[in-house]
């Protein structure tokens, strides 16, 4: 069965206070976007164990494809990642490692899939392995679907240096605002300083440092509960503000955003609209416990309808 979307990276589990949940960015992607009805799959790897026997069965439950979901050799568990939520919601995360997931297999079947499908979305995080490098080296030589590069600069995988080589390869890069601004002050001073950058200049600056860079034409930038905004080369920046809403956890918020902006650049709609409809994505699953909550019949409803069909 070949799918419209694909995404590449890490499936794990979230040991949250509130409980062991399914996550890892790129099955978080690809759970929201099977959710907005799209066909989806994943390309990862989980151990032969009976917490990969489980997440598997979350994965399916959630309507996504896991024919590319390998079973690593004995040795290697399925992902964890302790997480930790402060009192404001924000969330700290301790990656286990190594994991299943720093060795993904990449048949030639899924390049063939691959080739056919929308949009293929990646991250920074399963770059930590050089296997994996390689792996998702194959599968960006592909031609075919629009690339969404998700940026994720988490110690101790914070390599800023791959970043921007990996960034070379994508069509649409996403990072939030502290990734932009440590990324700029990397490339201007050598130094990945704590910057923030929040009004329409400072991103901006940032972006077209980032584009500079990396070639790129399109970054987008969430900007937490002020919403996000999209860079593209010789347009003005547009911003979108984001929903309010009581923070349960941040833990998928963005990787619901990231679906909806998948599904809204692939169909052909308005920028700003993409953006308030992801960011309403966004904050609905950060009103919520861990990364994949049930997005309400309505939510859907008036997703699809904002995006309309594909182009």
């Amino acid at each position: 069965m070949n799918t419209d979307f694909y995404s590449f990276g890490e499936i794990l589990w979230d040991c949250l206070p509130s409980g062991r949940h399914a996550g890892g960015a790129p099955f978080n992607v690809t759970a929201h976007l099977a959710q907005l009805g799209v066909s989806v799959s994943l390309i990862s790897a989980v151990g032969q164990d009976a917490l990969g026997d489980e997440i598997l069965e979350v994965a399916k439950d959630k309507g996504v494809n896991v024919e590319f979901v390998s079973r690593v050799r004995p040795g290697l568990q399925t992902g964890i990642v302790l997480v930790t939520v402060d009192e404001n919601g924000n969330a700290a995360y301790e990656l286990v490692q190594p994991a299943a997931w720093d060795e993904i297999i990449v048949p030639d079947k899924a390049l063939k899939a691959v080739a056919k499908a929308r949009a293929f979305a990646f991250g920074s995080l399963a770059s930590r392995s050089p296997y994996n490098l390689e792996q998702l080296d194959r599968l960006l030589a592909v031609k075919g679907p629009l690339k969404f590069f998700d940026v994720n600069l988490r110690p101790p995988s914070a390599d800023p240096a791959l970043v921007i080589k990996l960034a070379k390869r994508a069509d649409i890069i996403k990072l939030n605002d502290g990734e932009v601004g440590r990324l700029a002050s990397w490339l201007r001073t050598g130094e990945m300083t704590a910057t923030t950058p929040r009004d329409a200049g400072a991103i901006s600056k940032a972006c077209a440092i980032v584009a500079e860079a990396t070639n790129a034409s399109r970054i987008c930038v969430t900007l937490a509960e002020e919403g996000a905004a999209l860079w593209e080369r010789d347009k003005p920046l547009v911003t979108a503000p984001a929903p309010h809403v009581i923070v349960k956890d941040t833990v998928g918020a963005g990787d619901a955003f990231m679906a909806g902006l998948m599904v809204g650049k692939t169909r052909g709609t308005d920028t700003r609209a993409v953006l308030e409809n992801a960011c309403r994505l966004g904050a609905f699953v950060a009103s919520h416990n861990g990364a994949t909550p049930l997005l309400p019949p309505e939510l859907v409803k008036d997703f699809n309808q904002a995006n309309g069909d594909f182009r």
